[in-house]
């Protein structure tokens, strides 16, 4: 933790490995989620722990917090949901037995995740009762965004060269809507803005994608990098 006017540090707490993931913050406290299979639960202020909570693999993506849960993705093909105030393990919800790299989205009571398989998933947030699971051809490694009754998945697709999509699914059974192919695979997660969802890729010549979703994804507009010269 660092002063936001000078950047002195305040306070530092190590975990056993990597942190990957964006922490997420309510009421003064911090949550963490670490490549050492644990989540941490720091007090904002002083950093001191409040509560660890050790999982069945690696933690890639930061926790998401719900009402009164906090919910993260793993190595071990969970998402697992745990107390938000003591840690306790409420939940773990399986994927299909691979990795479940981005976060998961909370959204109406219901969680939504994707595995590098390509399976997407909906389970009951307070229960992780599965509500539906959807096989595709694409691994997931970003976190699915929701709008309405629409689930949108940046995914990558697997070939010679490896490709990408941003495809969309009903919220309510995974029926798959619309599906817009990209050059490159899509590692990251796609953000709203207003009605069109941007979409970042590896192509210099459409590095950000603007996809409009009151039109199954057409294209609005694209950014390229600029021409530079030696």
């Amino acid at each position: 933790a660092l002063d936001a006017t000078n950047g002195s540090l305040q306070w530092d707490y190590e975990t056993d490995h990597a942190i990957w993931g964006r922490p997420a913050y309510r009421d003064g406290t911090l949550y963490v989620a670490s490549m050492d299979w644990s989540v941490y639960a720091l007090d904002a202020t002083s950093g001191e722990l409040q509560w660890s909570t050790p999982l069945g693999g690696a933690l890639p993506s930061g926790p998401v917090l719900g009402d009164d849960l906090v919910y993260v993705s793993s190595f071990d093909g969970n998402v697992h949901a745990l107390d938000i105030a003591t840690g306790e393990k409420r939940w773990a919800a399986p994927g299909a037995g691979d990795w479940v790299w981005g976060a998961p989205s909370v959204v109406d009571g219901t969680v939504y995740f994707g595995d590098i398989a390509g399976n997407l998933f909906a389970v009951d947030a307070q229960t992780g009762e599965q509500q539906w699971t959807k096989a595709t051809q694409a691994a997931v490694q970003t976190s699915p965004v929701v709008v309405g009754d629409t689930l949108y998945i940046a995914s990558e697709i697997a070939g010679e060269t490896p490709t990408g999509a941003l495809t969309a699914y009903s919220t309510s059974d995974g029926q798959q809507l619309w599906t817009v192919p990209t050059s490159t695979p899509l590692y990251a997660t796609p953000v709203l803005v207003d009605d069109t969802l941007v979409v970042a890729t590896q192509d210099a010549n459409a590095l950000l994608i603007g996809l409009d979703l009151t039109n199954n994804g057409q294209e609005r507009w694209r950014y390229a990098l600029p021409q530079t010269s030696d």
